[in-house]
């Protein structure tokens, strides 16, 4: 009478757990050697949209232009613009341009991108 395990028992489960332990390893190692998929923020980067109202000056109100934001600029666009915001008059301007001096609380200002088009609106 034989008591025990068969033959080869131990070396069949030898194998299945130095199977599992090696697909263990080579999945651990091959999520260490992967590059990282987020950029950090360059230059390169455009800076957020501004809409900036003059405080106590309820003329011009550039929130009210956030619709047209990415939009392509042209005339009819910025009368509408100029009417939404209730600003007496606008004009377009390169993205971060300063203000000219004086300013103008009653004007809307539009800033464009290098395509033309709306990155941004301010009042002055």
């Amino acid at each position: 009478m034989r008591i025990g395990h068969p033959p080869g028992f131990l070396l069949q489960h030898w194998r299945g757990a130095m199977a599992a332990a090696l697909c263990a390893a080579s999945l651990l190692t091959a999520g260490c050697e992967t590059e990282p998929r987020f950029r950090p923020l360059t230059s390169d980067v455009p800076p957020p949209p501004v809409f900036v109202t003059v405080a106590g000056e309820a003329d011009c109100q550039a929130a009210q232009a956030r619709y047209a934001l990415g939009r392509l600029a042209d005339a009819p666009l910025l009368e509408e613009m100029r009417n939404r915001t209730g600003s007496r008059s606008a004009r377009t301007g390169p993205a971060g341009a300063p203000l000219p001096m004086p300013a103008d609380p009653g004007r809307l200002t539009i800033d464009l991108d290098a395509e033309g088009r709306i990155a941004g609106a301010r009042c002055g």
